[in-house]
């Protein structure tokens, strides 16, 4: 009786080790490691049964605007692009988004000429020329038009602090025809090109339009991992950029600085924006 007692006791004991490990395991699978929290709670058109994370939204942002053209009537042919800011009301998110979405233009395009400038040029005194140039080169956008804004609630918790705080995040979504691309693209380099000294400079340089057209016009569908990835990356680049402007700040308090500072911020708070806003989306 007692080895058969001993042996209901061994197997108990065995299924209960059994038990509380796969609770263990269980529950350690289930714990969220980060320290804040995200949470949709209100977003556009909510009263009309549109869903937090539109899907033609979730592929706009890495690089697809087919569904947002289908969703919209916008013409199979269009070039669409966003701005996307974040706010403390409704508000100020929807036209702080606009605002950015003339930011964000210029750092692409500014981008894009230095890059190819670099590579078509092959000198580095013409390349820090066109860089000059473009950073006070304005663009212009006209011909680009807003189709829709789509702005979102978002909470977060602070796990650490106990805390729960609220931001607006808003996406203003334009279209342009080609043709008012192309014309936003000459005129941009039409105000750098003449900062080269070397009139066969000046030549390589305007012919580099077609090649940026093509890296700009055309659409690179990325995976979600991809656009996550990119968004950090451009978020970190924008917060050294902005480090090196605040300490040429501190080294020649000009207007030129001040104001590069200035922009330096202003990419730091869309690219954060967009890096904080795709992981909610995703």
């Amino acid at each position: 009786m007692k080895r058969i007692f001993s042996v209901r006791l061994a197997v108990f004991a065995t299924i209960s080790s059994l038990l509380l490990a796969s609770c263990s395991s269980t529950k350690s699978i289930g714990v969220n490691t980060k320290k804040t929290e995200t949470n949709i709670v209100d977003w556009s058109n909510r009263n009309l049964d549109v869903v937090a994370k539109p899907e033609w939204l979730k592929k706009l942002v890495v690089g697809n605007s087919d569904l947002f053209k289908k969703e919209f009537g916008v013409e199979k042919d269009a070039i669409v692009k966003f701005g996307i800011a974040g706010a403390k009301t409704r508000d100020a998110s929807i036209a702080a988004s606009r605002v950015n979405y003339n930011a964000m233009r210029a750092e692409e395009i500014k981008k894009k000429v230095v890059s190819e400038a670099a590579a078509t040029l092959n000198n580095e005194g013409y390349t820090e020329a066109i860089a000059n140039a473009a950073f006070v080169a304005k663009l212009d956008l006209s011909g680009h038009q807003l189709v829709t804004q789509f702005w979102q609630k978002i909470e977060s918790y602070d796990k650490k602090s106990d805390e729960i705080t609220t931001e607006f995040i808003c996406y203003s979504v334009y279209k342009i025809s080609r043709e008012d691309w192309t014309k936003t693209l000459k005129g941009y380099l039409s105000q750098v090109i003449p900062a080269l000294p070397d009139s066969q400079a000046q030549v390589k340089m305007a012919q580099t339009i077609k090649s940026l057209y093509e890296d700009t016009a055309k659409e690179k569908e990325m995976s979600q991992q991809a656009a996550l990835a990119q968004f950090r990356a451009q978020e970190e680049e924008a917060r050294v950029k902005q480090a090196e402007a605040a300490a040429q700040v501190a080294k020649n308090n000009s207007v030129a600085a001040v104001e590069q500072a200035k922009r330096a911020s202003n990419n730091v708070d869309w690219a954060s924006t967009l890096s904080k806003a795709a992981e909610n989306l995703y």
